[in-house]
């Protein structure tokens, strides 16, 4: 029997970051070991080290006491790709860890932008959760389609009180929508991000901290609603505690599943219920998503795709029409949106708000489902949210091409005007032929608290996604995360 030596010599490891999860990599063989055995990856010596790993695990067999010796094919080092697999950015970290993972593993722009909404759902449920909507310009690099899709939270006939109208949860089935048409990878893979980060918990990031600082207070019209978001001494999480939410993680199982098919059955005991409303069954099939032709605004070399007037409270073509100066501030007016942007190898890209209407939509939960109800269209606003579902997602395309050269979405009071300054702003940058990015107008008289977010990606005017000449942007004002996923992630 071959024994093994309490310190063995540490085995050379190349240079370089590890490969990323679902990462394309060339062949090679990669050695794993259990305690007491080595772990070692092979450049080149592929044919040896499977020699020798074989000879080894057949010495071994006969020593039952060790553990066994796996040998993975198709693992190891190359050289890395002179191409992007996408751009990302979100106004929450995890969430967008969640989406670059899904390009990692093969995803399209589509996928990232489906697995992302789920999981701002889980991470930043003041602004996005099943209970509300959204809305997504979407342009397919392969048909080279460009429209929107429209899934905002609708409302419903109801005998609750007024103030506790909820609308009918959108976000799922928008999602699915989104997915069916333009989707790569499997619906369950997409979906199971957001479980998993609901199910075994998370670290609140400064983005939702700062939500339950300033508007958690809504929560109060549902104990079972606070509770799921207070430590066990009954303060509100803050930037770094751990956050599960079990049954929320169920709600996405099912989605996950077996699609949207359950949530909208209607059943009773599927049926959604809060402030004393249940909806019907024939309520919840009622509500489905659309797909609509997009705005289409021209900008010199730039062709401008947008949401129709009336989605998100955005008009888009009128407010780029008039250039007008940023919302004067309103101290009163609080976001229930946020807004995310994606962009692919193949140079399709997804630019999304997603709305909750206001902030914590209305701070209650139908039982046992974990995510919070927005409020239905009419539901009277009040002086915390006059903002609504305010949101304003932007594709540029180059008019001599339709290749993509920026995505712009943002989210806030004063959306619609943040992101027709950010769109004008890129746009000139292409006309000068330029391939710098652009910091958004944020202008200096508007609230930082209370303005819009504004977050973008851009490529540069002669250039394509497929070559190193890209950049993605957060707003500063906020708590996000933009991801450029480089040759230097792929090694």
């Amino acid at each position: 029997m071959i024994g093994v030596a309490d310190n063995p010599p540490a085995p050379a490891f190349p240079p370089g970051p590890a490969p990323a999860p679902g990462a394309p990599v060339s062949r090679g063989v990669v050695v794993e070991a259990r305690p007491g055995l080595w772990h070692f990856p092979a450049r080149g010596r592929g044919p040896f080290l499977l020699c020798g790993a074989l000879v080894m695990a057949a010495i071994l067999a006969g020593c039952g006491g060790l553990p066994p010796v796996y040998v993975q094919l198709g693992a190891g080092g190359g050289p890395a790709p002179r191409s992007y697999p996408g751009l990302i950015a979100a106004d929450e970290p995890q969430a967008t860890l969640a989406a670059r993972n899904i390009l990692f593993a093969g995803g399209n722009a589509v996928d990232a932008a489906v697995a992302l909404g789920f999981a701002l759902a889980v991470t930043l449920p003041s602004s996005a959760g099943l209970g509300g909507g959204g809305a997504c310009i979407v342009h397919d690099a392969g048909t080279g389609r460009t429209e929107a899709l429209d899934f905002t939270a609708r409302a419903a006939p109801s005998e609750g009180a007024a103030r506790f109208r909820t609308a009918i949860p959108a976000l799922s089935r928008g999602l699915f929508a989104l997915h069916a048409k333009y989707g790569r990878l499997p619906w369950a893979q997409l979906v199971a991000p957001a479980e998993s980060l609901a199910r075994f918990g998370q670290s609140v990031s400064r983005a939702f901290a700062a939500a339950l600082a300033a508007d958690g207070g809504v929560l109060a019209d549902d104990p079972m609603a606070l509770a799921a978001f207070m430590t066990p001494r009954r303060q509100l999480l803050q930037t770094g505690d751990a956050l599960k939410q079990i049954n929320l993680a169920a709600t996405l199982g099912r989605l996950r599943a077996r699609g949207p098919v359950d949530f909208y059955a209607g059943t009773p005991g599927n049926q959604l219920e809060a402030g004393g409303g249940a909806r019907s069954a024939a309520d919840l099939r009622a509500t489905a998503p659309q797909w609509l032709p997009a705005v289409i605004v021209n900008q010199g070399a730039t062709r401008l795709y947008a949401l129709p007037p009336g989605i998100g409270a955005n008009d888009f073509a009128a407010a780029f029409a008039e250039a007008s100066p940023p919302p004067t501030p309103d101290e009163r007016a609080v976001s229930g949106s946020t807004a995310l942007v994606v962009a692919d190898l193949r140079g399709s890209a997804v630019a999304c708000g997603l709305s909750m209407g206001r902030p914590f939509g209305l701070g209650i939960s139908p039982p046992g489902t974990g995510f919070l109800s927005a409020p239905a269209p009419d539901v009277p606003t009040d002086d915390r949210a006059n903002d609504r579902a305010a949101f304003a997602p932007v594709i540029g395309l180059k008019a001599a091409d339709q290749e993509m050269h920026f995505a712009v979405a943002a989210s806030g009071l004063g959306a619609e005007t943040e992101a027709t300054a950010t769109a004008r702003k890129l746009a000139r940058k292409l006309a000068r032929g330029a391939g710098e990015s652009a910091a958004p107008d944020t202008g200096t008289k508007v609230s930082p608290r209370h303005s819009a977010l504004v977050n973008f990606l851009t490529c540069g005017a002669n250039e394509s996604i497929a070559v190193q000449d890209c950049r993605a942007q957060n707003d500063p004002r906020g708590a996000g995360y933009a991801i450029i996923l480089g040759p230097k992630e792929l090694r």
